[in-house]
């Protein structure tokens, strides 16, 4: 506790005497006083000899003088504390802010600002800096990679002790008693839920300390950029990097195909098989970084249509190993992932926005009735109808940049699926949200899922297949027809496991359902002519069917 502090002022009185004279008294004082006031006056009424018709002025004078100077002191003392208190809070604030502050992502700046930097950030990639952008990306990249693989390691050794102490409980060799070993496991819970927790926070506030780093970084830049600062730097080989084996036998093949009746589009498709997080997730340096980066804010975007649990959360199943990709890699341009989902999230329980569809909402099929998205008590996910899309955005991904998840389960994507089911009809939409939203590249999981199961035999995958054949080509069929002659590139994507016979089967379908062009040889007499496209189209040799 601090010590009182002490004031010292000189109390001066007055009062007339016979022969109008006027006698001046000054009576040092220490404020705050010890005692009461008016014993103080009574003492120095004594003292200094005031005479009797003038005590009562004195003692009036005198209380009235220490109540307004002890009462600016508690003024000042109070401003004093005021002022520390601030400063107090206010390093209190940064430091928490530094360290345990859990760091909620909130946009530093209003749209048009992000319009003006997605423009600057276009020019910056499409310039000499764009090395020096991709160093200054790598280097966040590197610290948050450090900072994950941090908390792995902690949460991996937490585990590793509570199975063993678990263990070492129930292995004891006497009775156990189920009342402690729950006491345990919740205990262990508890301890692993506090770890999470605290990673979060850091991984969190680091990824806002970069992109606002980022983010001024970038401004500065260009101004130095427009002044005719050189920039040659590369990128930094502060990781080595080199593309990884794969494990599986390497099987992909391309097609060209044509489109309308009268005004015939050529399209390209290619079949190959990977595991699709492979196109998500890799190194750094890995050279489809750039390219991803190049394309990032032009009109030919590259989407991926991902299967995902009908819980719109980010615990379980793709959406769970989505962000854990998500998180090892610096979001410098749109939201983080977890915000994303949480705007979905509120777009979705909000029946007008639900309804008011438009190429900037993310729940595009709206025959869906609203009372159908449904809200879990317990967990407070919300449950999707199958065929449910919405769409997030990434520049931190390998070979995508836009992510347009399709909810179902684990039954309907296992399940027989014919053109009106609620999947397909969730995949034309996915289609159309790609569409609008200037997806020339778009990833589609031929056989919707991403894993062949063993009750997935070849008859099951060609089946399927032929479904998502007819449907993706029925979608380009409905878009030709209305004006739309932009060429794109379908990717379709088939499970690691699946074998040469089903991979040569379906490539061998694929031109009985596309139109494939090809020349065709007229036999004129002794002579031979192969006749291109073009000159098939001209003469009207090919079939007006698509």
């Amino acid at each position: 506790m601090s010590p009182q502090k002490t004031k010292s002022l000189e109390f001066e009185f007055s009062y007339d005497v016979p022969k109008g004279k006027t006698v001046n008294v000054a009576i040092p004082l220490l404020l705050p006083l010890s005692g009461l006031p008016t014993d103080h006056a009574e003492v120095h009424i004594r003292e200094s000899r005031i005479p009797c018709f003038a005590e009562d002025n004195f003692r009036a004078d005198f209380l009235r003088f220490v109540a307004e100077e002890e009462d600016k002191m508690r003024q000042e003392e109070g401003d004093v504390s005021l002022e520390n208190l601030e400063m107090e809070l206010r390093d209190l604030a940064e430091v928490w802010e530094d360290e345990n502050r859990v760091a909620t992502p909130v946009s530093t700046h209003s749209i048009k600002q992000e319009e003006e930097f997605g423009q600057i950030c276009h020019k910056l990639y499409h310039s000499p800096v764009l090395h020096a952008m991709r160093a200054e990306e790598n280097r966040a990249a590197h610290e948050l990679r450090g900072l994950v693989k941090k908390r792995n390691e902690e949460i991996k050794k937490i585990q590793d002790h509570h199975i063993m102490a678990m263990e070492g409980y129930v292995n004891n060799g006497g009775h156990v008693d189920t009342t402690a070993v729950n006491d345990l496991a919740a205990s262990q819970i508890e301890q692993r839920q506090d770890c999470e927790v605290k990673w979060a926070s850091e991984i969190s506030h680091l990824m806002e300390k970069q992109r606002k780093e980022f983010y001024s970084w970038v401004l500065q830049t260009f101004d130095e950029s427009l002044g005719g600062k050189d920039y040659t730097s590369t990128i930094p080989n502060t990781d080595s990097y080199s593309p990884e084996p794969q494990s599986y036998p390497k099987m992909e093949e391309s097609f060209s195909i044509c489109i309308g009746s009268q005004l015939k589009i050529t399209h390209s498709i290619r079949l190959f098989v990977d595991n699709v997080w492979n196109l998500c997730a890799g190194h750094p340096r890995a050279p489809e970084r750039l390219q991803t980066a190049l394309s990032l804010y032009t009109n030919s975007l590259s989407g991926l249509i991902l299967l995902v649990d009908n819980r719109l959360n980010l615990y379980s199943g793709n959406t769970h190993k989505l962000s854990k990709i998500c998180e090892v890699f610096p979001e410098f341009h749109f939201n983080p992932f977890d915000q994303q989902l949480n705007t979905i999230r509120q777009k979705l329980l909000n029946p007008d926005v639900v309804k008011r569809r438009t190429p900037t909402n993310y729940l595009i099929d709206d025959t869906i009735p609203d009372s159908v998205v449904k809200e879990d008590d317990s967990s407070g996910d919300l449950i999707l109808p199958t065929g449910t899309c919405y769409l997030t955005r990434h520049s931190n991904l390998k070979q995508v940049h836009c992510v347009i998840h399709l909810a179902s389960t684990v039954h309907e994507v296992q399940g027989e699926v014919s053109s009106r089911d609620p999947l397909l009809i969730g995949l034309k939409s996915a289609l159309k949200l790609a569409s609008e939203n200037n997806m020339d590249n778009l990833i589609i999981p031929l056989f919707l899922t991403s894993n062949l199961e063993p009750n997935m035999d070849h008859a099951w995958c060609m089946k399927r297949c032929e479904v998502v054949f007819k449907c993706v080509k029925g979608f380009m069929i409905e878009v030709g027809s209305t004006g739309v002659t932009t060429s794109k590139t379908f990717h379709f994507i088939l499970p690691k496991n699946t074998t040469q016979k089903t991979f040569q089967a379906i490539s061998s379908m694929l031109p009985s359902i596309f139109r494939v062009p090809c020349p065709m040889v007229l036999d004129q007499g002794s002579r031979k002519k192969t006749l291109t496209v073009q000159e098939l189209t001209k003469l009207n040799l090919l079939p007006d069917s698509s």
